[in-house]
């Protein structure tokens, strides 16, 4: 199997389109991350079919910084090693729901428990949208696919394109890939299996495209439309690609990737 490139870094979003936060190692499962997206905030009157309140209407949101009140508990399944022991794919028993509860820290510095309904009321006087719920899955919400790969070296190419520095964490994904060769290697890799680390085996669905989320600044979340723009005119407006998961697994930052077939 040939090696193509490293993982740099992995990243989780415990609540949809807020901060997200650095792991140094994860299980993934077929549904992605374990702990990635559990929890999302819906708009009562939104379109049905993508009623998600985002950083798309209310850009301060990816401000709040949520963390794992149990972290060590949301990183992989107690037994994992027993249900891998059986065979391949056997899905190990994840932890209670109350292991993955969540405390949200605003951009003012207020804490609040997430599941407690003074965030809620917080968030609709800040939004003035009294619709707003809170939706939980052990499962992930994700938009498209389970698992979003980017490189650095698609943040440098589009560094030296806009001739600005263009932070990677800007495009959200769960991995950051280093490859072997100086180019954004995913883009050939769509319909492309690879092997992560010691287990974990995705197929690279699609490249992924891009709405406004990579216009806003990771910290401060202020727009930058150029970067849309751009991504649009040069890129056919993808930047990324989904991946989906063959084979569950444990991954750490720093494994090695090979391309399968």
């Amino acid at each position: 199997m040939a090696a193509i490139g490293t993982i740099d870094s992995i990243w989780r979003y415990p609540v949809k389109s807020m901060q997200g936060e650095a792991l140094e190692e994860v299980f993934v499962a077929f549904a992605g991350l374990m702990g990635d997206r559990l929890y999302g905030v819906v708009k009562g009157h939104g379109n049905p079919g993508f009623p998600w309140h985002t950083a798309r209407e209310q850009e301060s949101l990816l401000r709040y910084q949520p963390r794992y009140k149990y972290p060590s508990a949301t990183l992989k399944p107690e037994h994992l090693a027993a249900a891998q022991g059986m065979a391949p794919g056997i899905n190990p028993l994840y932890p209670e729901a109350e292991q993955f509860a969540v405390e949200v820290e605003t951009p003012a510095g207020e804490v609040y428990d997430l599941g407690d309904g003074a965030f809620l009321a917080h968030l609709k006087t800040v939004t003035q949208d009294q619709t707003l719920s809170l939706k939980f899955t052990q499962r992930s919400q994700y938009d498209c696919r389970p698992l979003a790969l980017f490189s650095l070296q698609l943040a440098d190419l589009l560094t030296q394109e806009l001739e600005t520095t263009i932070d990677k964490r800007r495009f959200r994904a769960n991995v950051y890939v280093d490859w072997n060769e100086d180019k954004p290697y995913e883009i050939e890799l769509v319909g492309k299996r690879l092997k992560i680390g010691e287990t974990l085996e995705i197929n690279v669905l699609e490249r992924d495209p891009r709405c406004k989320m990579i216009t806003l600044d990771p910290d401060t979340a202020e727009a930058n439309p150029q970067i849309i723009k751009h991504v649009a005119q040069a890129h056919e407006g993808f930047a990324g690609v989904y991946g989906a998961v063959l084979v569950e697994g444990v991954v750490k930052a720093g494994d090695t990737i090979q391309l399968l077939d």
